[in-house]
């Protein structure tokens, strides 16, 4: 666990005061730790460099092996020997360099395209070897692609820690490129976390909710399993639902969270909690975490609401998205077999997270953008929590951070003091409103 996200062992305490020499040690060991880290994101960046003045010796022979530049045999003078020379190289450019990889330009030769590229990854990945290799266009730059090459694979041991990078973005992993892995609420204010039994969702979602802990953004579950996955977190949580009925009530709850900061934002002049903030006004933002959304939409033999609730979770996704109240739902599949409203739901749901499902039929609905053949990789993603995220014609891997049980649980202790109350944040809201106001009268 990383050490600066929660101190397990705190300095001790005599009656004179603080024990300054475990404090001494405390900062040792936290020095020793990132010496390390430094010494080994070092070595990694060092090894990156070498195989890629490794490549850029080879890039010419590879190019005419594989066609991509032209190849021409001819004797010399005297008619005895063979001579080859290769012209019209691919040229490289605009190296960007990290740990685990590094990406380049190329710029194309009359009559080349993407395929070709594409088809020559898989011997470009041996002759460089490297982990992995992988062709796109830059659709601002006509004639030129990026190659996107992977030394090692990031995601075989994810060491990101989940975060909050700034207001509304959140790291809970890493991608293929070594790059954080972000759910970004200023950009998708919803999202979608869709994966088979056993793929990693709830760990996932554990990330998530790690990374909004130490914030003082309100955590509020529909947990319809029993409430079992919500236990570990329930110190840290507004709400906890486990029941239809209980999530129908606490629907209504968001809502009138929805109607008074409305009011709120149109007294201020703004249209979203970011430019509330940034005249003053600071909204916590509020997040909703649905685990398994099926059983929202089965009715059960004693109730018969599930059309009620798709009903108001359709609202809530369509008008809660500017007073900063994100939902997030998690479940095995999200089609129209799940009731009439569910279709809908899905459209606003623009953040898609797919991990590995089981059939090609809800991979295109979650990564409907994509082509259908990188639809299919969805259903061969064999590491549990790895996932295929959309980056809008283009896709990655990546792969959430791993938190045990023991982690969770001081997480959500550590942070149990950032706990709020429906009433207590209703009136959070109104205070920070009133304070504006009176700052803005008395100018």
């Amino acid at each position: 666990m990383n050490p600066t996200a929660i101190d397990m062992n705190p300095p001790a305490t005599t009656d004179q005061g603080t024990d300054y020499w475990a404090v001494i040690r405390t900062m040792a060991i936290q020095a020793g730790s990132a010496l390390i880290r430094g010494t080994i994101t070092a070595w990694r960046y060092l090894c990156t460099v070498l195989t890629l003045a490794r490549l850029g010796l080879l890039w010419k022979a590879f190019c005419a092996a594989t066609g991509l530049a032209i190849q021409r045999t001819h004797t010399d003078k005297y008619g005895t020997r063979l001579h080859t020379t290769v012209h019209a190289v691919p040229r490289l450019d605009r190296y960007r360099v990290n740990a685990h990889g590094w990406t380049m330009r190329v710029r194309l030769r009359p009559g080349q395209h993407l395929g070709q590229y594409t088809e020559a990854a898989i011997p470009l990945r041996y002759t460089a070897r490297v982990q992995a290799v992988k062709a796109i266009e830059l659709p601002e730059q006509p004639g030129f692609l990026e190659l996107r090459i992977l030394r090692r694979d990031p995601l075989v041991r994810v060491t990101e820690r989940p975060r909050e990078i700034e207001p509304g973005r959140l790291a809970v992993g890493a991608t293929e490129t070594g790059d954080p892995m972000i759910l970004d609420f200023t950009e998708h204010p919803h999202y979608q976390l869709i994966g088979a039994t056993g793929s990693g969702k709830s760990m996932l979602l554990s990330c998530v909710q790690a990374a909004i802990a130490p914030t003082d953004g309100v955590l509020v579950f529909w947990d319809l399993k029993f409430g079992i996955e919500a236990e570990a977190w329930r110190a840290r949580y507004t709400e906890v639902a486990v029941t239809q009925r209980e999530v129908l009530t606490s629907c209504g709850r968001v809502l009138a969270l929805a109607e008074q900061r409305a009011a709120i934002l149109r007294r201020l002049g703004v249209r979203n909690v970011a430019e509330a903030d940034a005249a003053g006004v600071h909204l916590r933002r509020v997040y909703v975490l649905v685990d398994e959304v099926a059983e929202l939409a089965h009715d059960h033999q004693t109730e018969k609401i599930a059309d009620q609730l798709l009903r108001e979770l359709l609202r809530i996704v369509q008008l809660v998205r500017a007073m900063g109240i994100h939902v997030i739902l998690c479940g095995q599949r999200f089609g129209s077999d799940l009731g009439k409203n569910i279709t809908s739901i899905r459209a606003q749901v623009s953040g898609r997270i797919c991990l590995q499902v089981n059939d090609p039929q809800t991979a295109e609905m979650v990564l409907g953008g994509l082509a259908s053949e990188d639809q299919k990789r969805a259903l061969t993603l064999v590491r549990p929590g790895m996932a295929i995220v959309q980056d809008g014609q283009q896709w990655h891997y990546a792969r959430c951070s791993y938190l045990t049980t023991v982690e969770i649980r001081a997480l959500a202790a550590a942070h149990a003091d950032k706990r709020i109350g429906w009433d207590e944040l209703a009136a959070d809201d109104q205070l920070a409103a009133a304070i504006h106001n009176r700052q803005e009268s008395s100018r």
